[in-house]
């Protein structure tokens, strides 16, 4: 069946609509327009690189999102100018402050990854600084780790390593662990996703561990060594893989 003009032309604005992107709506302006916005952003860029070379801003890493913008902008109505514009000064001198602009985002990139090792580095000397990790040294263990954070422990160190730290109870989730279950001779903790900053279920079972009831909370002051996963079945007859902890006191 033939298709009608009007439903032709339908399909087409709408198509047309949808694939839109700043580039083509670039084209669809008038170049003096799109050398407008050009020269614009060009001088937004030389504003903020300017802020960096005076120190009005710390570092060139404040102003990478300003220039990766303007970067974007430039190079959309780029794609409309005419000749005309294309061969001036103007957009020879604009084309190098582009390429500045390129140097100074890598620089802030720069700077931005060595403030993170900076961090990094300061947080490792604070964490060896401390008197948990100071006792976990002292009993010869490799390092202090927290009791929710065995996962990012092994993804971050391995379980080899884990197996060898010493697992402390944590106030921002593990503090809020209680019994939930007991599998003979584990104990089984949980904490739900509203629990302090847990986030999410977590479990965690404990061998050699104190006396407890169910619903008691975890011992705040418990020490644990890593042992690995284990699979228990419980007394509704059905497995869990779950995380084995051996209480050291």
């Amino acid at each position: 069946m033939p298709v009608s003009t009007h439903a032709l032309r339908l399909f087409c604005a709408i198509t047309l609509v949808a694939a839109m992107t700043p580039v083509f709506a670039a084209v669809q302006e008038h170049p003096e327009n799109s050398w407008q916005y050009y020269l614009a952003n060009c001088q937004r860029m030389q504003e903020k690189m300017a802020d960096v070379q005076s120190g009005r801003v710390p570092g060139a890493v404040e102003v990478i999102g300003d220039l990766e913008s303007s970067l974007r902008i430039i190079a959309e109505h780029r794609l409309n100018l005419t000749p005309q514009y294309l061969g001036s000064q103007e957009f020879a001198q604009c084309e190098n402050v582009a390429a500045q602009g390129e140097a100074t985002i890598a620089q802030g990139r720069a700077e931005f990854a060595a403030r993170m090792n900076q961090a990094a580095q300061q947080g490792r000397i604070a964490h060896q600084n401390s008197p948990e990790y100071q006792r976990a040294r002292s009993l010869g263990y490799s390092d202090v780790g927290d009791i929710s954070f065995l996962k990012l422990h092994e993804d971050t160190d391995g379980e080899a390593r884990l197996k060898t730290m010493l697992i402390t109870v944590d106030e921002i989730c593990g503090q809020y662990f209680r019994a939930t279950q007991y599998v003979k001779p584990y104990v089984i903790y949980t904490v739900r996703p509203s629990d302090g900053g847990c986030g999410e279920v977590k479990r965690v079972a404990v061998v050699g561990g104190r006396s407890v009831e169910k619903g008691d909370y975890i011992d705040e002051k418990g020490e644990f060594q890593y042992l690995g996963w284990k699979k228990l079945v419980g007394a509704d007859g059905f497995p869990t893989d779950v995380r084995v902890l051996k209480a050291r006191r």
